[in-house]
């Protein structure tokens, strides 16, 4: 999948028998450092984005599958908050297994498989600044025991930072020429 982005947030609970729910990501929150920028997720990035065939994964894994729209185990709800969800886990013995780990406080957070089709640089004292203005395609949430982000999604995240710090260089020097030709 081209330009397929992963980031892990929010937390997890389970309600009744073996129906879990969260939020899979949060609007105008700021993200860690991700390798030299942080991102937020704008509250219309989800805006006429299909959500018809989202998968519930554990650890981004497909074949740790969980839940699905497109089978009405999964339900995705967007709210002022963010991405609401709610799941409801298989009688196997990974769901059984996915359940235990959420009693116990072992997996807590949730993490989402995207593309983004548009998004915004900016440079903020120390750090390059990124948001995700509109999401092209939300492929999956996972259940995530450490909010970590994926070797190849840190890749792409570095590449669209060094094609933003490219461009912006490229700029400043067109304007120092343009400023020296004065």
């Amino acid at each position: 999948m081209k330009n397929l982005e992963i980031r892990a947030l929010s937390n997890v609970e389970q309600t009744d028998n073996n129906i879990i729910e969260g939020y899979a990501l949060k609007f105008n929150t700021e993200s860690r450092d991700l390798g030299g920028f942080v991102e937020t997720i704008s509250e219309t990035a989800l805006e006429n984005v299909d959500l018809s065939d989202v998968r519930c994964l554990v650890d981004h894994d497909p074949g740790k599958l969980l839940g699905r729209t497109s089978s009405g185990t999964l339900t995705l709800n967007v709210d002022d908050t963010g991405l609401h969800f709610r799941c409801a886990l298989p009688n196997t013995t990974l769901g059984n297994d996915t359940l235990q780990m959420i009693k116990r406080g072992d997996i807590t957070q949730c993490s989402f498989g995207f593309t983004v089709e548009q998004d915004t640089w900016e440079r903020s004292e120390n750090v390059m600044k990124r948001s995700i203005d509109k999401i092209g395609s939300l492929l999956e949430i996972s259940l995530v025991p450490v909010p970590a982000y994926v070797d190849t999604d840190v890749s792409v995240a570095q590449r669209s930072l060094e094609n933003v710090t490219n461009d912006m260089q490229k700029m400043q020097l067109q304007l120092q020429l343009d400023l020296l030709s004065l």
